[in-house]
């Protein structure tokens, strides 16, 4: 059977790669790249690479929380458990999509790291999930 995606999912895969690069890229310009911004750009990866395979197998998740993701990309992909975890544990340490305004402390090193490798994880767990052509991507 042939899948017909959702028109748009390479935009989706190319913008999380390219904010994968970015934010990683942003750990050796540490003079303008703080912890809040690899951060943000690095869930904005997350979030677009999860969209993108989602919609390349014809779902367009209803919920764009990270835990709604998981879910929704769960139903069209087999999802390593412990990948899974660890993408629900980012929100522990940023909500972004909280619906009341919460005081929090800036991501500190080791959140850093671990949610760079889980966003490189993803882009591998994306590779094999959609076809992935040199459009940008390989530098992921």
């Amino acid at each position: 059977m042939q899948i017909q995606s959702i028109t748009g999912w390479q935009d989706h895969i190319q913008a999380g790669s390219r904010y994968l690069k970015t934010a990683s890229n942003g750990l050796s310009r540490r003079a303008v790249f703080n912890n809040e911004l690899i951060f943000q750009l690095a869930a904005m990866a997350i979030e677009k690479l999860m969209v993108g395979v989602c919609q390349y197998h014809r779902q367009m998740p209803t919920d764009h929380t990270l835990s709604g993701l998981v879910e929704a990309l769960s139903e069209v992909c087999p999802i390593d458990a412990e990948l899974a975890d660890m993408i629900r544990r980012i929100a522990d340490i940023d909500d972004m999509c909280a619906l009341t305004p919460v005081h929090r402390k800036p991501p500190g090193d080791l959140d850093i790291q671990t949610i760079l490798i889980v966003g490189h994880e993803l882009a591998c767990f994306a590779k094999q999930n959609v076809p992935w052509e040199d459009g940008g991507l390989a530098a992921a």
